[in-house]
């Protein structure tokens, strides 16, 4: 059997359907065609095709309701992001590292944000640094503070850039652990958070800039050893003094913490002022 007769396998079934939903060729909400048209059309058998529905599931392109069928989802931006975060972990990502990346990336979110933000964008911002500034706990803080700083990256409305800032939101959470457990680096960065707020509300982009710009810059003179660390070693032993006790899988921790926090926009664009760092209280208290 030659190799243009061979029948596709689960992988190349599964990108084909891909490319078809990245096209736009099925709307985000309308029902695909059944299995058995699909396995027509495609000609490879069902069980096989449902192998390749499923990758598109973990991929976040469609959604399979048992007895109604497979249905086109919206991917989020941190899905999307999500294959980049074990990349990243591989490179052994320091605090340097990832401060550097920001320095480039946020302060330019920033500046965009003060000309594109939406009146709602710029009324949860505000309540986005109202969150940090009344955090009851470390963890609390950590949590607000990664929100805050991917609200901005989207009022940039710049696909790319939240993309991007998506990609290292996990690395984001951790570097905030450090941070938020040193109370000279929260001393230093904290004022910052409302200057960029005010900036973007007053809508002086170059002041946002470098506002933005200032809180890292701040921060990152003040951690000492840890600042050419890897990261992840730091992170782990925060959490680790935090919770008061070891952590096994310091992704797994990390990535139960970082759904439980809080959405700054509801999906119509309006402020969520309901919206709060909910789960297990910290064991750490504010610094």
């Amino acid at each position: 059997m030659t190799s243009s007769s061979r029948p596709p396998t689960r992988s190349q079934v599964a990108t084909q359907l891909e490319e078809e939903l990245l096209a736009g060729n099925h709307a985000v909400g309308t029902k695909l065609p059944s299995e058995r048209e699909l396995a027509l059309r495609l000609g490879v058998s069902r069980p096989l095709l449902r192998e390749a529905l499923r990758s598109l599931v973990e991929h976040g392109l469609i959604e399979i309701s048992p007895g109604r069928g497979a249905f086109v989802r919206d991917r989020t931006t941190a899905e999307a992001a999500r294959p980049l975060d074990s990349h990243y972990r591989r490179q052994r990502i320091t605090p340097e590292n990832l401060i550097e990346a920001r320095m480039i990336i946020e302060p330019a979110a920033a500046r965009l944000a003060a000309t594109r933000a939406t009146p709602a964008e710029i009324e949860a911002l505000r309540d986005a640094v109202e969150q940090v500034e009344g955090a009851t706990g470390i963890l609390d803080r950590v949590r607000c503070d990664v929100a805050l700083h991917a609200l901005v990256a989207r009022m940039a409305h710049n696909p790319v850039i939240d993309t991007t800032v998506a990609s290292i939101t996990t690395l984001v959470f951790e570097l905030a652990l450090r941070t938020s457990t040193d109370t000279k680096v929260v001393a230093a960065s904290a004022p910052y958070h409302r200057a960029v707020y005010e900036a973007i509300r007053d809508r002086d982009p170059d002041r946002a800039f470098e506002a933005m710009r200032a809180h890292h810059e701040s921060g990152g003179k003040l951690y000492g050893k840890d600042f050419n660390a890897s990261l992840d070693r730091v992170a782990r032993r925060e959490l680790e003094r935090l919770l008061g006790r070891p952590v096994p899988s310091l992704e797994g921790v990390i990535s139960d913490m970082m759904r439980e926090q809080p959405a700054p926009i509801n999906s119509d664009g309006t402020a969520d002022r309901n919206a709060g760092a909910a789960g297990p209280a910290s064991n750490g208290k504010e610094a």
